[in-house]
């Protein structure tokens, strides 16, 4: 992808690529609350209207991206050896996670316009997405708190 601005190619690194490199130099521990924060904040993205959701991402495969990232880390505070999410919890994010893979491609269009990217996300589908990763916060509010906790905590 080209940085629009400079004219310079920019290369982005997976979710994935970061976590690898992440894992490599901090603690498993820290991977999992970033990896935590990261998924509480794209469930945040994904309550909010198409509009505010889109112009919060930046208009660049929002749907594609955001649905990537929440598969991204949410398997990985599923699987980190360090979580404190209940089983209950996990069994919510796992099935949050699962109803994702219904989503039909159609929606996860590559869409770099500020009118595509809107037009994919206020298609009716992910209204119930909303509904979902609103409830599935509430769920998480647990584990917000201790993740908030130990970013509060490192920040001295």
């Amino acid at each position: 992808r080209r940085d629009s601005d400079s004219g310079v190619r920019v290369k982005f690194h997976s979710n994935e690529d970061v976590q690898s490199q992440m894992s490599e130099s901090i603690s498993d521990r820290e991977v999992f609350e970033l990896s935590l924060r990261n998924f509480l904040e794209w469930l945040e993205m994904m309550t909010m209207d198409p509009v505010e959701l889109c112009n919060t991402w930046g208009n660049y495969n929002v749907a594609w991206e955001l649905i990537s990232d929440l598969k991204t880390d949410g398997s990985a505070i599923l699987n980190m050896p360090c979580s404190y999410l209940t089983e209950c919890q996990k069994q919510k994010v796992i099935n949050f996670l699962g109803s994702l893979e219904k989503i039909p491609k159609s929606l996860l269009v590559s869409a770099t316009s500020v009118e595509a990217n809107r037009e994919a996300m206020s298609h009716p589908l992910w209204a119930s997405y909303r509904e979902a990763a609103a409830a599935l916060l509430v769920a998480l509010d647990s584990a917000a708190i201790g993740n908030r906790a130990y970013f509060d905590s490192n920040r001295a």
